[in-house]
């Protein structure tokens, strides 16, 4: 009944056991994605490969035909849980816990079932009789059509894993390919004796030396493992990162093919055109009535019938590593909010303006001269009151226009302005206005390069405001260190009120905590706009405005 120990059997039960021990190495990353199902692929070889060993000491052909079965189930589920390892372990989780892999697992053991019914049938192969080869049990029979089928399909799944492996090389860069590439490279070995042995080819046709090779397609997992961390660097993380941005944009993305049909996109571009994923995929872009030009740059489009919405979109090429445009990347931004507050508070700069400003021209005109021609001395107080009033809303207006004039300017241009004639410039008009005195310690010889309407929005802000509240008299000083420069506008008075600056800090106003103007914002947006911050240090001797401009100053390399 039992034979004794041939090399064949010798070999194939020394791959069930490197199977064994390759599989202890494994088991502590069984939390990983893929590991559990590459353990059970490493244990259905061990399977195959001990059925097999032990197979070929057996000489009796009923005895011998039994382990045809673990032989077959070791088969079988290598090929399909290779698959399903490969699509979790390159992040397609949930075709690995799909009905149609459900399907594959019944199918499986629909194939065993088959092969174990075999002698009553004889479907899957014919004439099983032993033939020993190198003194060990083989087996010779007659192929039926349900075994190449078998096989065919066997096949296929594992094509399917090489090419899920295959495309995470090609896609996801130097970081996942060796790992990748040896997974994919490893059934090589043993599909040349697999497919000697099913057409009876080769000089031995009765032995399958497959199993005896499972330590040439381990030794490339191995190398997947060991050398290349692969359950370390997992390409499903890269990949279920990629949908997760995607589907996290919060904006619609879009994504089609050399050809124009939609190969994917997200929940929130799906809720835009209100049809679900799988309606969306495989549509021609012109299908799904978005007026979107692949070629076009700022576009603007107008979607919805009962809720009309407005959305920026955004077209980028998709190239692949021969520089060649292979797809487009289409984002869809709903704007409405945005386009809403814009006309919003365009009609409130017109009204502020226009209207506002020429009927409080017209009343602080009529009520200086009305306070002229009084005189009661307490009426006269109360329209001289009446008339400053309104002039600081006019002076409101005219901060809200420079706003207007200097932050909202698409393109901002530089220019080379001499700081200290550039204060006294800035400085001179505000001492008239509001007396006081400027004194100007800024370097003669220090020039910046940069926006002029900005830089003077910002320290024109901060020098008036050290005049009205500062005491009266303000001091401008500068330094540069590197290409960075330092203005300081210092005044003597009691400082900002600390409710003014946490508004800033806060960057929001409230109803509870807002600030007495805008000035101090201009400065803010001003400073920001240049690239640089402003900070502020109040104590008893005064306040100290600090702007900081980086990359202004040329060819100083000294304080």
């Amino acid at each position: 009944m039992f034979g004794a120990l041939s090399w064949p059997a010798v070999g194939s039960l020394a791959s069930g056991l490197f199977s064994l021990a390759f599989l202890a190495y494994v088991r502590p990353y069984r939390d990983e994605d893929g590991a559990t199902l590459f353990m059970a692929m490493i244990g259905a070889i061990a399977l195959w490969a001990f059925s097999h060993g032990i197979s070929l000491l057996v000489f009796d052909p009923t005895l011998r035909f039994l382990f045809e079965i673990p032989i077959w189930l070791g088969t079988c589920f290598t090929s399909l849980l290779f698959l399903a390892f490969a699509l979790e372990y390159t992040g397609r989780k949930d075709i690995v816990r799909s009905t149609a892999m459900g399907g594959l697992v019944a199918l499986m053991v629909g194939f065993v079932g088959l092969i174990a019914t075999n002698p009553w049938h004889q479907l899957v192969w014919q004439n099983y009789r032993i033939e020993p080869t190198f003194g060990a049990a083989t087996v010779s029979h007659s192929n039926g059509a349900w075994l190449f089928l078998i096989l065919l399909v066997l096949m296929l799944l594992t094509a399917g894993a090489v090419f899920a492996l295959l495309e995470t090389f090609a896609s996801y860069g130097p970081l996942y390919r060796s790992q990748t590439l040896a997974l994919a490279l490893s059934p090589v070995p043993i599909l040349p004796p697999i497919l000697l042995w099913t057409f009876n080819a080769g000089p031995v046709p009765n032995l399958n030396l497959a199993p005896l090779l499972f330590p040439a397609h381990l030794g490339l997992d191995m190398y997947a493992f060991f050398r290349r961390n692969m359950f370390e660097l997992t390409p499903a993380a890269r990949r279920t990162g990629d949908q997760t941005a995607i589907d996290d944009l919060g904006i619609g993305v879009v994504i089609v093919d050399d050809d124009e049909r939609i190969i994917n996109a997200n929940e929130a571009a799906t809720a835009i055109v209100d049809t679900s994923k799988s309606e969306f995929l495989g549509k021609s872009l012109d299908s799904i009535a978005l007026d979107i030009d692949l070629a076009g740059d700022d576009q603007r489009i107008r979607h919805g019938e009962r809720r009309q919405r407005d959305y920026a979109v955004t077209v980028s090429a998709i190239e692949d590593s021969a520089d060649s445009t292979v797809g487009h990347t289409i984002t869809l931004q709903d704007i409405t909010t945005e386009r809403q507050r814009e006309q919003r508070l365009a009609v409130l700069n017109r009204i502020l303006r226009h209207n506002l400003r020429n009927d409080l021209n017209v009343a602080s005109g009529y009520l200086e001269v009305v306070a002229d021609g009084v005189d009661d001395e307490g009426y006269a107080d109360m329209l001289a009151t009446a008339k400053a009033n309104t002039d600081d809303v006019l002076e409101l207006g005219d901060k809200a226009r420079m706003v207007e004039r200097t932050l909202e300017t698409e393109e901002m241009g530089t220019e080379s302005i001499p700081v200290a004639e550039f204060v006294d410039h800035i400085g001179d008009p505000l001492v008239d206005e509001h007396g006081g005195s400027v004194a100007n310690e800024v370097p003669a010889d220090l020039t910046v390069d940069t926006n002029r309407q900005l830089l003077e929005s910002v320290l024109s802000n901060l020098i008036e405001n050290g005049l009205e509240h500062g005491g009266g008299a303000v001091t401008v000083a500068a330094t540069a260190t590197g290409s960075t420069a330092r203005i300081e506008v210092s005044d003597g008075g009691d400082g900002i009120p600390e409710h003014e600056l946490s508004v800033i800090e806060e960057g929001k106003e409230t109803d509870l905590e807002h600030g007495s103007g805008i000035g101090l914002w201009l400065v803010e947006w001003g400073a920001t706009a240049l690239g640089g911050d402003v900070s502020y240090e109040t104590g008893p001797e005064g306040t100290t405005a600090t702007v900081e401009l980086p990359a202004v100053v040329s060819g100083n390399d000294s304080e």
